[in-house]
């Protein structure tokens, strides 16, 4: 597999905060007591030292109160938005200080909300805190969500004792999150968070000057092994979120789990699910009717979104001196972040966000504890294609945790709505250990869900991901260590005779002859013979210009590993133009289509090339020069 680095970014520290553990203490009401919300307070009427409380999920899932003091406004502290100040004198709050997960808390003076606990200061040494305005939450809230992109889902039939539900919809596409920005075969996970990266940055940036932490979310991870963990947050960090070991439910509802949300209660915005599990936690605002607000911050500042959110429940709180956070899982599936801007994440309980089941199965470790998985995946255009790769690379670092050198492949196909299913192969060798995350995500089935996701014709969408991962410990591979032509001249239209050298791990070194036809029109040039592996190149494939072409190409991007592959430049240029492939166009007709008007052919290089099975995977390159003979020309009878 070609190496790829993976993007280093330094991680943001966070500045929404979560709740703390604290002496049982009365639970306050999220509604008065006719059964109508609590009003809202602008900030024009908050006056220093005004007095009030603040909800939060101190332990399990009902929210508890926390005593509150203004200390000051920040006006303008985002353009359109002011920030209010306020001290939390509480006596775990005076060491916990702020906590990653309580952003979102709403916060009451004279009984009225004034918005969301969201910013908190870089080791700050004292319980001080940022408060969102409620009024800014609720613009965000107000905003709608495209109504293309939700449809309704068919009432399912009716049981025995039971009544189907009624009035729900789910986003009818994977048209969410940001998307790739470039041609959809160029996609990789390492480029596309970097783009979103930048462009997300300055929405999660506190103002120049304020010495306010950065807003970012902490992703709590349940069944992933170290090295994954890692992997996976060096890619999520450009994006503001942060990964943290927690718990994660299945997707399952807990019996005892409350139904509905309420303000101050936990929530859970669900990446993956099932035998592994991600989520961000935090804390619901305000509910109004079906949609909710929450964080008082964007998560990835992302605009319309679909991942599947879920109520939660607190274990515990950890207070650290780096920084303390909320320990906490979903217990019961419930809506959809639809929305995901500058003062809030808006939720639809409404709304089902579509997801498609992963399952992996890993063959030829005798006594895994666990062989086979399954997951759901959010169908975002970023999170999909990087939680498929994460979830393959984790389930081999789970399963075999060896020091052993290992070669694997893995068969994986993908079902896409509309154009059926594909098979891609990924494969490799590692020495010393098993394969890490990134190595997956670098993979071919990461990156053809990539391509199709963020291509710029129509919705993509994925159906269903089956993965079989084989494993044989030892270094099962050649090694191309030299080549040699047998021959310096051959006659044009016949064939070159060329020796290698392969060897191998604790084996005798192989000599092996191939053949490579040469093409007639080379008489009279030297030609160079390039000798690679299957993986390092990949066969000629039309430019795609629809979802269909896209399909088409993925199980091609190249050849097989166990292939070694001669080539060498033939003298035209090939061409690709609305979906066709020509691979030897005479240069008077390139020139004709470039001339011809409407859209120029995209022209490469024509190659010929020939693959020669070898039996193993194979890696180094090389090369040799013969020298093709001029045709001979026979002499006229006089």
């Amino acid at each position: 597999m070609r190496p790829v680095r993976l993007l280093r970014s330094l991680p943001l520290v966070g500045s929404f905060v979560a709740a703390v553990s604290v002496p049982i203490v009365t639970v306050a009401p999220s509604v008065t007591a006719q059964g109508s919300k609590p009003g809202t307070m602008d900030v024009s009427e908050i006056k220093i030292g005004m007095k009030g409380y603040g909800l939060t999920v101190m332990k399990g899932t009902e929210p508890e109160k926390f005593d509150v003091e203004v200390v000051g406004v920040l006006t303008k502290f985002r353009p359109g938005q002011d920030l209010v100040l306020i001290k939390t004198p509480h006596e775990r709050l005076n060491i916990a200080h702020t906590v990653a997960g309580m952003s979102g808390s709403p916060i009451f003076l004279d009984g009225k909300m004034i918005g969301a606990y969201a910013y908190g200061w870089q080791f700050g040494s004292e319980p001080i805190a940022g408060v969102t305005p409620i009024k800014n939450m609720l613009e965000d809230m107000a905003r709608p969500v495209p109504p293309a992109l939700l449809k309704p889902i068919p009432e399912p039939p009716r049981k025995a004792g039971r009544v189907a539900g009624r009035g729900r919809a789910r986003h009818a596409s994977s048209d969410f999150g940001q998307p790739f920005d470039g041609a959809p075969m160029d996609w990789t996970a390492d480029k596309h968070a970097a783009q979103l990266g930048l462009r997300t940055a300055d929405a999660r940036r506190a103002p120049v000057g304020t010495g306010l932490a950065p807003a970012s979310t902490m992703v709590s991870l349940a069944g992933f092994g170290e090295r994954t963990s890692r992997a996976l947050g060096e890619l999520l960090s450009p994006l503001g979120l942060e990964v943290q070991q927690g718990a994660g439910g299945g997707g399952k509802s807990d019996p005892g789990a409350p139904s509905q949300f309420v303000d101050g209660g936990a929530i859970a915005v669900q990446m993956i699910r099932g035998d592994m599990a991600a989520q961000g936690i935090g804390t619901v605002t305000r509910v109004e009717g079906d949609k909710l607000v929450a964080f008082g911050h964007p998560m990835m500042a992302g605009g319309v979104s679909s991942l599947p959110t879920a109520i939660a429940k607190v274990h515990w709180i950890l207070a650290s001196q780096a920084r303390s956070f909320k320990i906490g899982e979903p217990v019961r599936p419930l809506g959809t972040m639809v929305n995901d801007l500058h003062a809030a994440i808006v939720i639809d309980t409404k709304v089902d966000a579509p997801v498609f089941p992963v399952n992996v199965e890993v063959d030829g470790v005798p006594g895994a504890p666990k062989s086979k998985w399954s997951m759901e995946v959010s169908h975002d255009r970023f999170m999909a294609p990087i939680y498929v790769g994460v979830a393959m690379g984790n389930v081999v670092e789970t399963t075999i945790s060896e020091r052993r050198d290992a070669t694997w492949r893995a068969k994986t196909r993908i079902k896409f709505k509309n154009y059926g299913e594909v098979e891609v192969d990924d494969f490799g060798l590692s020495i010393g250990g098993t394969p890490g995350a990134g190595e997956f995500v670098r993979g071919r089935a990461s990156r053809a869900i990539g391509m199709v996701l963020n291509n710029p014709w129509e919705w993509g969408q994925v159906e269903k991901v089956d993965m079989k991962i084989s494993f044989t410990f030892g270094r099962d591979l050649y090694s191309l260590k030299g080549a040699r032509a047998l021959e310096d001249a051959v006659d044009a239209g016949q064939k070159a005779r060329v020796e290698v050298k392969l060897t191998q791990f604790n084996g005798p070194d192989e000599l092996r002859t191939i053949e490579v036809p040469i093409a007639p029109e080379l008489a009279g040039r030297e030609v160079d013979i390039m000798l690679l592996p299957g993986w390092m190149d990949s066969p000629d494939v039309p430019v795609p210009e629809s979802v269909a072409t896209l399909v088409a190409n993925l199980p091609k991007l190249s050849f097989s590993p166990d292939v070694l592959i001669a080539s060498y430049r033939l003298p035209e240029s090939g061409a690709s133009m609305k979906g066709n492939l020509a691979q030897r166009l005479p240069t008077s007709l390139l020139d004709t289509l470039k001339t011809g008007g409407g859209d120029a052919p995209d022209t490469f290089p024509s190659m010929a090339r020939y693959p020669t099975p070898v039996g193993k995977f194979i890696e180094g390159r090389a090369s040799v020069r013969v020298h093709v003979r001029p045709a001979v020309k026979l002499s006229q009878p006089t």
